[in-house]
Parts: structure tokens; C-alpha cells; sequence
């Protein structure tokens, strides 16, 4: 049997290959380990709705009647989903409690959604307990927003048949990622991916791409991703001269694998899986003089512990993201705002996690999506608002996605970590800051998965109310 120490370590490398997946940031600092309700309150005066360039999002107004679960003349429940509790990583996901704290604050202030003050009803699944808290959901929430779960398919048929929507922060299974009555505001379909950044490089460093080399751990998700990024790269012509796995908990030395790599000729390298490990593995790198001209890792990497941990060892590692970087927010106001409001509601939370600011387009969706039912705030009135959104930044926050068709971003930015920084790098951006074009997403044609649907759990849309 395994001791709980390697358990545990197998089961947090698992976590972070699942938020690779998502596509986020994350944080492993606790910051609070928050309630299983928090109700919030906004500040005595009515503040500005405004969000980057979006207007109006929240509201005074005279909305009444309880109109749905959830519903009061004066209160909306809204749930949020995310593991702190899990033990073998405190604060797992905080950020997207601290959101939607932050984001409620700042929406009450404001007035509320027409004049309903936004009420957020967290649940701490703890990694295990998805089942126990989305039934806690079905029960009192009106809708889920801003939530993820790094075990969302264990949840899922239970949203569908009490007819919960969602508006996650981030999704991750194959069940969760394909599931009916879900909008997303950085969409993450499970056929499609964003290879804006391989192009990138092949055009920067053309004689690499006949000397790849992908390595991930030996999980199913962290499997799915590297076979997805293989699929992908060979349809850009690149040839993959190594392609290996290692153990979940870590290896006890990376040097065989540099080693491995450095005798395949590899020229540039796939990670798939957590920012602590790379870091591990680029200073072995290191010690046997193996440079490959980049090392391409997934958004979670955009992380200050990568930095911290590799010290000098990191070079030429770049990373991907649909975000304006922090490193930019002086010159984008959304990011600026979205800052400003961490700093004024919970200036102890981490706010340059790019999980929530993910989770904070998610809650700009919601309202937008729900100031439009006025009065009559029902399920059915918001889900179809969110669905029919084409065209959505999250007020400036990140490139142009479409919600409503669930198709995520043509755009990227590139980040580079070396020297103990991050740098912005010139990837052809336009006067948006991403560098976009239909060309940066693929369609894949591998088996990796399908979502839950309503026909599933007996039920149709117009069972939505």
C-alpha cells in the first residue's frame, strides 16, 4: 500500500496536471479558509458598476419577488465551487472564494443586479466531496458561477438533474468540459486547442521542430494533455524524437531524463505538469549542459514558484496566455481595475492568480447576463443571455473568445521566464496585445473524452425554468 505522504504527493500532482489542463493559474498559499456560506455586503455609498469597458454591470434598482431558487426581492445565492479544505494542499484554488468574494463586494457596493445584492454561497468540495456539496447546491443555489473543481465529473450528473447552471471559473474532465447547461467565458472544448504559441516558435526556431521532445507524468489527465499537444505539433509537421512519462510523485532525480532528452537530440521541449517540477527538472538540465532552445510549458507555469525554485536553471521556458499579463495592467484598465479591487476588498488574498481572473470574467458574464431579466431573474433568462454571447473579453480582461458557441480564443500573448522574470514577448500582437489569427486553434481528431448531456439524466431543456 502507499504511505499517505507518496498517496498524498500522487494526488497533488494529479490537481496541478488538471488546472494544466484548465488552462489557469492557481495558488497553493492559504489566504483564508473561508465558509460554506458567505453572505457579502457592499460599502454604504453607492460605488461605479463599471468594469474595464463593459458599463453598467451592477446596479441600483427596484428588482422584487422570488422568482427562482436562490431568488428574494433582495438577495441572489449564487454558489462557488473550489478545494481548499484538501489536506494535502491547503488552499487549493482560494482564489476563486477570494473572486468571488472580491467581485460581490464590488458588485453590491455598486448597487447589486438591479438592486438584488449578490449573496455567495461557497462550497468547499476538498477534492473528494464534488458529489456531497453540488447536492448541497441543488438544494438553496440559483445558479453556480465562478466555481471549479479538480474532480468536476463527479458533480456533474447531479447539476444536470436539478437543472443547475454554470458559469465555472474553469473546467477540467472531459464530462465537465462537453456538459450541457454550461457557459464558459474562456472556453476550453474538448476537440479544439490553441496552438498559437507552437507556431510561434516554429517560425522562431524552425530546425527545433524536427527535434521535439514531450514529457508529462503518468496520469490520465496529464496524458490526455501531452497526447493532445502531440496531436497537434505533428499536424504542424514537427517531428517528436522522445516522448516519455514520469512517475506521478516525482522521480528521485530528473538528471536520466535530461540525460534521455540530451542523447535524443531534442531541441525543444513539451512540459506538461507543474511549475515546481520543471524547475526540478531545468536544473538538471543544467548540471549536464543540455540547453534546448525552449522549453514550452502550460499557463499554470505563470508562476512566481517556478522562478523562486529554479533560480538561474530557468531559460528560454515560455508560456502561453489568453490574459493581459500582469506585468501590463498599467496600460490595460481592466487588469488595472481588476487589481484595484483586490487591493480595496481583501488586500491579503493573492490577486495575480490567473485562475481568478478567470473566475472574475465568469462573474462579469453572470451579471450581464442577469441585469438583462430584470424583474424576472429566472434560470432559463440567464442561461440564454450568457448563450447568446458572441464576442467576450471580460470588459478588457483577456482576448476575444465566444461564450454562447463555446469557442475559445484565436489570440495569445507569450510569456518568457528566465533571469528570475517574466517578460512579454513580441509574438505579433495587435492594438488588443494578443497576437491573433483562426490559425491559432486546431481542431483534434483523437478520443479524449465527451461531456455529460441532459438526455443523460432524463431530463431536456425545457426542463430549464
Amino acid at each position: 500500500m502507499l504511505g499517505d505522504d507518496v498517496r498524498n504527493r500522487l494526488i497533488v500532482t494529479a490537481v496541478l496536471a488538471a488546472l494544466a489542463l484548465a488552462a489557469c493559474g492557481r495558488s497553493d498559499t492559504p489566504t483564508g479558509s473561508g465558509s460554506s456560506t458567505t453572505s457579502t455586503t457592499g460599502a454604504a455609498s453607492a460605488a461605479s458598476g463599471d468594469f474595464g469597458t463593459l458599463k453598467n454591470v451592477c446596479q441600483k434598482g427596484s428588482a422584487g419577488g422570488s422568482t427562482a431558487q436562490g431568488v428574494t426581492s433582495g438577495d441572489i445565492t449564487v454558489g462557488t465551487f473550489a478545494d481548499p479544505g484538501f489536506p494535502g494542499r491547503p488552499g487549493l484554488d482560494q482564489e476563486l472564494f477570494d473572486t468571488a468574494e472580491v467581485f460581490s463586494k464590488w458588485c453590491n457596493a455598486a448597487g447589486g443586479i438591479n438592486g438584488r445584492k449578490i449573496v455567495v454561497d461557497q462550497h468547499d468540495s476538498a477534492l473528494f466531496n464534488v458529489q456531497a456539496k453540488m447536492v448541497e447546491a441543488c438544494g438553496k443555489d440559483f445558479f453556480l458561477v465562478g466555481g471549479g473543481a479538480v474532480f468536476d465529473n463527479q458533480g456533474v450528473k447531479t447539476r444536470l438533474s436539478c437543472t443547475l447552471p454554470d458559469i465555472p471559473g474553469y473546467v477540467v474532465t472531459a464530462e465537465a468540459r462537453g456538459a450541457d447547461l454550461k457557459v464558459e467565458p474562456l472556453p476550453n472544448p474538448i476537440q479544439n486547442i490553441a496552438v498559437g504559441e507552437f507556431r510561434w516558435l516554429g517560425n522562431k526556431y524552425p530546425a527545433t521542430t524536427k527535434h521535439v521532445g514531450i514529457i508529462t507524468g503518468d496520469l490520465p489527465t496529464t496524458v490526455t494533455v501531452a497526447k493532445q499537444a502531440a496531436e497537434a505539433v505533428k499536424k504542424l509537421g514537427w517531428d517528436v524524437v522522445y516522448n516519455d512519462q514520469y512517475p506521478a510523485a516525482g522521480p528521485s532525480s530528473w538528471a536520466p531524463y535530461a540525460q534521455a532528452m540530451k542523447d535524443k537530440g531534442v531541441q525543444g521541449v513539451i512540459w506538461v505538469g507543474e511549475p515546481e517540477n520543471l524547475a526540478k527538472l531545468e536544473t538538471d538540465m543544467k548540471d549536464i549542459n543540455f540547453a534546448p532552445q525552449w522549453v514550452r510549458a502550460d499557463t499554470n507555469h505563470y508562476d512566481q514558484k517556478l522562478l523562486d525554485t529554479g533560480g538561474d536553471s530557468i531559460a528560454n521556458t515560455y508560456i502561453p496566455s489568453s490574459f493581459v499579463p500582469f506585468e501590463q495592467a498599467s496600460k490595460s484598465p481592466a487588469m488595472q481595475q481588476y487589481l484595484d479591487e483586490f487591493a480595496k476588498y481583501k488586500p491579503g488574498a493573492k490577486a495575480k492568480a490567473l485562475l481568478g481572473a478567470q473566475a472574475w470574467s465568469a462573474w462579469l458574464l453572470f451579471a450581464e447576463s442577469a441585469k438583462q431579466c430584470g424583474s424576472d431573474l429566472t434560470r432559463k433568462c440567464v442561461y440564454d443571455n450568457a448563450r447568446k454571447v458572441a464576442d467576450w473579453t471580460g470588459g478588457g480582461l483577456h482576448a476575444p473568445t465566444g461564450p454562447g458557441a463555446n469557442k475559445g480564443s484565436q489570440c495569445f500573448t507569450l510569456l518568457e521566464g528566465g533571469g528570475g522574470k517574466f517578460r512579454v514577448m513580441n509574438v505579433g500582437q495587435d492594438a488588443t496585445g494578443f497576437a491573433c489569427s483562426p490559425q491559432n486553434r486546431m481542431t483534434l481528431q483523437g478520443d479524449y473524452g465527451k461531456g455529460v448531456t441532459l438526455a443523460d439524466v432524463g431530463k431536456t431543456q425545457a426542463d430549464l425554468k
